[in-house]
């Protein structure tokens, strides 16, 4: 009864949904789940925000880009749209300045659909994306819309963390803190994106994934991939190989040493073949830095912003060579990258029959 509804909610999601050509030259960044309060204690963004408006003014305003905001970007189920401009009037400014060059595009989520039902916030939302590239879609969503539960009930949930929870001072809870509920969704978009043959970007789950696998998944492959070279190459690339496959060894030791949950929980697919259709940009309030999705120049990368004075393993890593962001401790690195034609060729192969 679930995925049925999850089906037909998107497949209406997607027909209702505009397509445009995504244009040669176009570049665009997909931030999701800002969550932005009012500057307090109780404001999950406030840890990140210097490195999140950092990134955003000094690398993509300046490079071009165009920002896409994935929804739940005012955490107004616990806090008044007027407070949280208030605080982060400096970051709206910003996003005003992407505005002004047409390079600014706002999705609901679900924790800041109330903006639905005003008129007087000034910003122009929209429910989903479609991009036309080279006869394939790309479908950009927030993810929420896979649940009956956000769907008809969001108001009433967001009554209750607000004069209860709120109060109370218990902690946020959400679909990102329940493995059960985050499978859930990402396997209903899975499904949805399969059948239809398309590339879907959501957020929603705070988890970043790229081509449907999580970063437990994408490693373990990397490193089948890599064993399979191994035998057919030359002593010197033998001996990058070997240089890599331990630095992916020691990653993964990184990831059961910190118990990183996102990233330890394997995949959901029970299928032979995984199809490459979705993508999640993660989140900017992730414990250690921001992640986001960068589709440019012919293809998508799963991009992770952090700061070395909290997090610094992603300098350890031979495969992951960081970028530093001008005079700052903030630093860039593309954690995985791919060509979309490339993308989009597995997806047409091995999703089978279009539904």
């Amino acid at each position: 009864m679930r995925r049925s509804f999850s089906y037909e909610n998107l497949s209406s999601l997607y027909e209702r949904t505009p397509e445009e050509e995504l244009a040669r030259g176009r570049k665009l960044v997909v931030f999701s789940d800002l969550h932005l309060g009012n500057g307090s204690k109780a404001d999950d963004f406030l840890p990140n925000s210097d490195l999140f408006f950092r990134s955003l003014r000094d690398h993509y305003f300046a490079r071009g880009y165009t920002l896409i905001l994935n929804g739940d970007v005012e955490e107004l189920q616990r806090f008044g749209l007027g407070e949280i401009m208030q605080r982060w009037d400096h970051l709206y400014a910003l996003f005003d300045d992407f505005k002004r060059d047409r390079r600014f595009i706002r999705l609901i989520g679900n924790h800041d659909m109330d903006l639905i039902h005003r008129v007087a916030h000034g910003f122009d939302i929209v429910e989903a994306l479609r991009y036309r590239y080279h006869d394939n879609t790309i479908f950009i969503f927030h993810g929420h819309q896979t649940s009956k539960r956000f769907e008809r009930y969001n108001r009433l949930v967001g009554l209750g963390l607000k004069y209860f929870a709120t109060p109370l001072k218990i902690k946020n809870y959400s679909v990102a803190d329940d493995s059960l509920k985050r499978f859930r969704t990402e396997e209903r978009v899975y499904d949805f994106a399969s059948s239809r043959k398309v590339l879907s970007v959501i957020g929603h789950t705070h988890r970043p994934l790229f081509e449907s696998m999580s970063k437990l998944d994408s490693i373990k492959f990397e490193i089948e991939r890599l064993c399979r070279k191994y035998p057919k190459a030359s002593t010197k690339k033998q001996l990058k190989i070997e240089r890599s496959i331990e630095s992916y060894r020691a990653e993964l030791a990184q990831i059961d040493e910190t118990d990183d949950h996102f990233a330890t929980v394997a995949s959901l697919y029970n299928a032979n073949l995984v199809v490459p259709c979705m993508f999640n940009s993660g989140t900017v309030i992730g414990h250690n830095g921001t992640t986001c999705l960068e589709i440019a120049d012919g293809a998508i990368s799963l991009v992770h912003w952090f700061d070395q004075t909290r997090s610094r393993k992603y300098l350890r890593y031979a495969n992951y060579p960081a970028e530093r962001l001008a005079d700052t401790d903030y630093f860039r690195v593309e954690i995985k990258s791919e060509n979309l034609d490339y993308i989009f060729t597995r997806i047409t192969l091995l999703a089978g029959p279009r539904r």
